[in-house]
């Protein structure tokens, strides 16, 4: 039949004491005579162990050793007692840490008090170390304007902030939370979901005017396209002569292009009212007879403009 419970072999580093004590748990449940505890704790003790034992009996057979003397032996091997000045220096070098709770350092602290034999001054200097240790200067200061303070009292206020710093949390969150769902609109309805309110106020009145503001902006009449140059640049200040708009001239109006537009006549429409060679011969004619007269124009000794009231007068 197995045993009740489990136990992991022994790590060195960690307290050989306590092992002992726990290997001493398996043994009372489970009904182990005298005879039986030295054969079941090398089995469980693991190699290291057992390797240490073989150095302390290097010429004895384990089996003649008794299992309170190997108890008696792997102690003063793993668990060397240090001195009072070396106890009492870890003691009073014990701060708490920036991420550790109070209840954690409350409670090293006084395991690391009951090693050092302090007596009838052991409340006092745990209660002193508690004040000088802890890391909340607030809270630091809190302890030391308490009158009378004793380790009773040190306990129920450490243990006070941490309970209140706890619940702070928790409702901060939730109230972040909440007031996120408030500006967003968002409420808790009967059956537990969420519906969006009507923002029928004066926060949804200003969305409303700005938006029609901005749509106002392309709409003239059916249709109008602004100008880029209608807010900015060389036009800001003209008046369009057709749409009597500020912000843009007349041939830059979207408004009197889209009215000048008219159908293209493609060369196949052309061709189809006459022959397409005469048409383009005709151009061709056309096109002489301008640059003919541009040529006369410019060549006139009066120029340009003594050619054209020359031509007036004929």
């Amino acid at each position: 039949m197995g045993l009740i419970g489990s136990i992991d072999p022994y790590v060195q580093g960690t307290s050989f004491s306590h092992y002992v004590e726990q290997m001493e748990f398996i043994f009372s449940s489970n009904d182990i005579v005298e005879g039986k505890k030295k054969d079941i704790f090398l089995s469980l003790c693991g190699i290291t162990v057992f390797q240490e034992l073989k150095r302390l009996y290097p010429s004895t057979d384990l089996k003649t050793v008794s299992y309170a003397d190997i108890i008696k032996k792997l102690k003063e091997r793993y668990d060397k007692v240090e001195s009072d000045i070396v106890l009492r220096y870890k003691f009073r070098c014990r701060v708490q840490g920036p991420g550790e709770t109070n209840e954690n350092f409350l409670l090293d602290v006084k395991l690391l008090a009951e090693a050092c034999d302090f007596g009838e001054f052991r409340d006092s200097a745990i209660r002193d170390q508690l004040v000088y240790g802890v890391y909340d200067k607030g809270l630091q200061q809190r302890l030391l304007d308490e009158e009378n303070l004793t380790l009773k009292t040190a306990e129920r206020i450490l243990k006070a902030k941490e309970i209140t710093a706890n619940s702070s949390q928790a409702i901060n969150r939730n109230g972040a939370v909440n007031s996120v769902k408030q500006r967003l609109g968002w409420t808790e309805s009967r059956d537990n979901r969420k519906v969006y309110e009507d923002r029928t106020g004066e926060r949804g009145r200003r969305e409303r005017s700005r938006f029609d503001d901005r749509h106002s902006q392309y709409s003239h009449g059916g249709y109008r396209s602004r100008s880029r140059s209608q807010t900015k640049g060389r036009y800001a200040n003209f008046v369009c002569h057709y749409c009597k708009m500020r912000g843009h001239i007349q041939k830059n109006c979207y408004k009197f292009i889209n009215e000048q537009k008219r159908p293209v006549k493609f060369v196949d429409e052309a061709a189809s009212v006459e022959n397409p060679h005469e048409y383009f011969k005709r151009l061709r004619a056309d096109y002489d007879s301008d640059v003919e007269s541009d040529r006369h124009r410019s060549s006139s000794p009066d120029g340009p403009q003594g050619a054209d009231k020359a031509s007036q007068g004929q």
